[in-house]
């Protein structure tokens, strides 16, 4: 998309964004630097420690280079750049005219319009849900120990800033992982990770934007990606962030290995709540 010419005492280092964060993190490592990207201004004045200059060999790379200031953090340059070539195909021509013709008057404008661009080609929202299994860490000795759903409902706040959080620490949309069929991810277009309170008991639920229905088949693929998901990949990472109590660390995952684990979309989740009107107030 376009490069970051970056200088640090006397070290020069030429990256071409977007890049993995981590990647990035490290290259400039290597030029001595360890502020955090958020850190580090867009501004090659000779009085920052650390120099960054972006350009680029394409027109629509130069227009989009233009938009950072000082107040704008490399950070938000790898945002950007990451958001603009991930953009899904049939975005690209607008987007790619709107930022060469200068329609846009900051970095933070061009993502807020390829969300809402993206938003726009949902034609139906489906709710995803499982249960939620909650521990807390011993303070003295460090064991782990499982506690019911009040827990849950007691922090539901704290539980979704936690999650907002680590979706946005991934430049991904959950969905982009998706490896199903091709006529399954042609449809899907968005994947948000959330928790609900449903009759008294916090669940968990990933609201999926789709460009139409799935098939059942189709629909199968997604649940068992976000089984998947819950087990090994998002949710294994979500499961090891501490939330701060009064009680202690609490711990929050979207599986477990039960015989009663669950991943459904609504309309069976609420037959199933409606077959067991006791299930909301029952420990998972």
């Amino acid at each position: 998309m376009f490069n970051a010419l970056i200088s640090h005492q006397g070290q020069t280092a030429i990256l071409t964004l977007p890049m993995d964060r981590f990647n990035l993190q490290y290259e400039l490592a290597q030029i001595g630097i360890r502020q955090r990207l958020t850190n580090i201004p867009i501004s090659d004045e000779e009085e920052q420690d650390v120099q960054v200059k972006l350009y680029a060999d394409s027109d629509i790379g130069n227009s989009l280079a233009m938009l950072f200031k000082p107040s704008h953090s490399l950070e938000d340059a790898n945002l950007c750049a990451h958001m603009v070539e991930n953009a899904r195909p049939e975005l690209l021509e607008e987007l790619e005219q709107n930022i060469v013709y200068g329609q846009y008057h900051s970095p933070k404008a061009v993502m807020e319009d390829i969300k809402a661009m993206t938003d726009e080609l949902i034609g139906a929202t489906v709710n995803y849900y499982c249960p939620l299994k909650f521990q807390m860490s011993d303070a003295e000795y460090g064991d782990w120990y499982e506690v019911d759903n009040g827990y849950g409902i007691a922090n539901e706040d704290a539980i979704r800033e936690l999650l907002q959080k680590e979706q946005d620490s991934d430049m991904n949309n959950m969905a982009d992982y998706f490896d199903g069929s091709e006529s399954a991810k042609a449809k899907l277009i968005s994947a948000i990770w959330d928790v609900e309170n449903v009759n008294g008991e916090l669940f968990g639920v990933i609201r999926t934007g789709l460009r139409e229905a799935f098939s059942p088949a189709e629909e199968q693929e997604w649940i068992d990606e976000l089984t998947g998901q819950a087990a090994d990949g998002f949710g294994e990472g979500l499961e090891q962030r501490e939330i701060n109590t009064e009680d202690g660390d609490l711990y929050v995952s979207f599986w477990n290995s039960g015989d009663d684990y669950f991943m459904e979309n609504e309309t069976d989740f609420r037959q199933r709540m409606s077959e067991s009107p006791h299930f909301g107030n029952m420990r998972l």
